[in-house]
């Protein structure tokens, strides 16, 4: 936060946490309350304790791990008194506890089992803190197992047709409304992993490129954030339209909570009331903005969260799993939805492979863009690694020859990522100077005829040349068979020169029209199974399809998404090249789930070993391809091994 700002903050007051209640037609619900008088001279009360409900399903015979959290206290390690005080009838379950805030419950016959603890937390009447505690128990799965499920919170926002389950380490979520303006705003704050987040209900009627577009670039002025990777599209389960984005912001120090009351006073002037205590000290921060459209009633929901880059890019910590469960919307769903488990048994049958290539622009306006991709290589490849993935990468100059590289001479060959010297082989590759001034460095992307700034075309000509290449015993020369296609675009032009030096001279093949061209490009891409990335900018403000806007329109349009090239430091950079292999990884993995979860609620096992969901050595999710992806070696599946996912779900 920037100094200018600062008198601003001391002169706005902040609400008092309101209440919450429940309910149970969807599980553990918080409905809307009223707003509350937030005036500077409105009385300050110390908060009471309050109860985080708690409800857990589990299978007959598995174990349920319960932990009590109480908010708005000094937590206390002893003092907790957990009793059974209903069980279905014919039961003999019996709760365990050190006097501590967790218990365990092994349910032994279908049903409910209500529990109480009594807490050593005090109320104003100077009564002990009670707090209800759930077991569901569901029936035995011969061929699934599963695992005790924690049910997620169910928030529901002001006048809203939708709701949206919630991880249970996130806080109350603190309602405010302003109906004048049909907008609604909710604040929840999960300080132990540095973690803030916004979820906003607004009015909306334009298309979702040009609506995201509008309130990521309001969210982004709010608190002066830089793209990272913008625009990667999909759909939500219940088949809303969704946009992610990226963003950097360094600052001052601040916190994540700053960070994102800052934009919910700028962009919906609604004041969320106080955060939670805990969120600790940084200088930069990851903020990630989703777009959800339901066009067909004309709303649209934001979610934002933000938290510090140091905490979101290390792999050993949830900070990262925590936000992007919130902002992947899976957890939202239609207000009529309720909750449901399944559990689903995938068996391992073969490895992740990717072959990625890279098509770079050679022009002399682009050796600081490319000397920032080299500077990314060693993480990129990393990064590929600890995701299990089989890599092999391909850099080619942009040019648009109708025929393609001709690959037998100089010799086109593959950067293996297994290879302990392939960072460095591709950050020599990717610029056209010397990486870093290496007088070793005698390596430049590919030749390629035709032009210098033609990614778009590069990609096309390549593959067709390696497609005629497919029975070619010499796999350099070829895409290897079941391989995840991958092409990232690199270029600093408009994409007009793609048009005019190669699509444009093929009109019965691409089409008569500009527009029809892109559409077809985009087509071409998707139908041949290709994920497509891009650095690259908007060259104008028409609407997609665009010639203007080639390499992002059939980037977006694919599914994929997009540096802007303009504003990208190697920051900006790295931290998007992260989230690309993240999106590899999802499109590689067998493990595709047929009923998309609530990622926040998900267990895995492989065979019989509970698998923690860790970005250095377990398992996460990815909401676009809806697969788990495995990371580091302990519990990745060998073939033949089953992997068994339970989760809640929207019904």
């Amino acid at each position: 936060m920037t100094p200018r700002f600062e008198g601003r903050w001391l002169g706005i007051t902040v609400a008092a946490l309101l209440a919450a209640g429940c309910g149970a037609r969807t599980g553990l619900r918080v409905d809307p309350p009223t707003p509350v008088d937030a005036s500077v001279d409105a009385p300050q009360l110390a908060p009471e304790p309050r109860c985080r409900a708690l409800r857990v399903r589990a299978r007959v015979t598995t174990e349920a791990a319960l932990r009590l959290v109480v908010d708005d206290v000094t937590p206390q390690s002893t003092g907790y008194a957990w009793a059974l005080r209903q069980a279905p009838r014919r039961s003999v379950a019996t709760v365990t506890s050190a006097g501590d805030d967790r218990a365990a419950l092994t349910p032994d016959v279908q049903g409910t089992y209500d529990l109480v603890v009594t807490t050593p937390y005090r109320l104003r009447s100077g009564e002990a803190l009670q707090c209800p505690v759930t077991v569901i128990a569901d029936p035995l799965d011969p061929l699934c197992p599963g695992d005790a499920l924690e049910e997620p919170t169910v928030a529901a926002l002001a006048r809203s047709q939708a709701q949206i389950a919630l991880d249970p380490a996130w806080s109350t979520p603190r309602v405010a409304d302003d109906a004048a303006r049909s907008f609604t705003a909710m604040a929840t704050d999960a300080p132990s992993d540095d973690v803030a987040a916004l979820v906003i209900e607004l009015p909306e009627s334009r298309s979702l490129a040009e609506a995201a577009g509008v309130w990521e670039g309001r969210i982004a002025a709010s608190v002066g954030a830089v793209p990272v990777l913008v625009g990667r599209e999909s759909r939500t389960d219940e088949g809303w339209l969704l946009r992610r984005s990226s963003f950097r912001l360094a600052s001052q120090e601040t916190t994540a909570a700053v960070v994102r009351d800052r934009v919910a006073r700028d962009v919906t002037m609604l004041n969320p009331g106080p955060s939670r205590a805990g969120f600790r000290g940084a200088r930069s921060f990851t903020l990630e903005v989703s777009t959800v459209l339901r066009p067909e009633i004309g709303r649209a929901v934001i979610v934002v969260a933000a938290a510090p880059e140091s905490r979101f890019d290390d792999p050993r910590a949830s900070t990262a799993i925590r936000l992007q469960d919130l902002t992947n919307a899976t957890g939202l769903g239609d207000a009529r939805a309720t909750l449901d488990t399944l559990c689903q048994r995938i068996v391992a049958t073969r490895n992740v492979t990717a072959d990625f290539l890279w098509l770079v622009d050679t022009s002399r306006s682009m050796e600081d863009d490319q000397e920032r991709l080299g500077n990314v290589a060693a993480r990129f490849f990393r990064e590929m690694s600890a995701a299990g993935i089989d890599l092999r990468v391909g850099v080619v100059q942009a040019g648009s020859a109708s025929q393609g590289p001709d690959l037998d001479n100089p010799g086109f060959a593959w950067i293996n990522g297994a290879d302990p010297d392939g960072a460095r082989q591709l950050a020599w590759e990717v610029t056209y100077q010397r990486f870093g001034d290496d007088l070793r460095d005698t390596r430049q992307p590919y030749p390629l005829e035709g032009g210098e700034e033609e990614p778009v075309a590069a990609a096309v000509t390549t593959a067709l040349a390696m497609d005629r290449r497919a029975m070619d015993p010499d796999d350099r020369r070829r895409f290897r068979a079941g391989a995840q296609r991958v092409a990232f675009l690199v270029t600093d032009e408009a994409g007009t020169n793609d048009d005019l030096r190669y699509f444009a001279n093929d009109r019965v093949r691409w089409g008569a029209l500009r527009e029809d061209r892109v559409r077809a490009v985009t087509r071409w891409f998707g139908s041949n199974g290709w994920l497509t990335f891009a650095m690259a900018n908007l060259f104008s403000r028409s609407a997609c399809p665009s010639t203007d806007n080639f390499v992002p329109c059939v980037v977006t349009g694919n599914g994929g998404a997009y540096i802007p090239i303009s504003t990208a430091s190697d920051a900006e950079v790295s931290a998007a090249l992260s989230r690309i292999v993240d999106a590899v990884a999802g499109a590689t993995s067998e493990f595709q789930v047929t009923v998309p979860p609530i990622s926040a609620s998900l267990r895995v096992r492989v065979d019989d070993v509970l698998t923690p969901r860790s970005r250095a050595d377990g398992f996460d999710y990815d909401d676009s391809a809806r697969t788990i992806l495995f990371r580091g070696n302990t519990y990745r599946p060998r073939r033949g091994q089953a992997v068994r996912a339970a989760y809640f779900r929207w019904r």
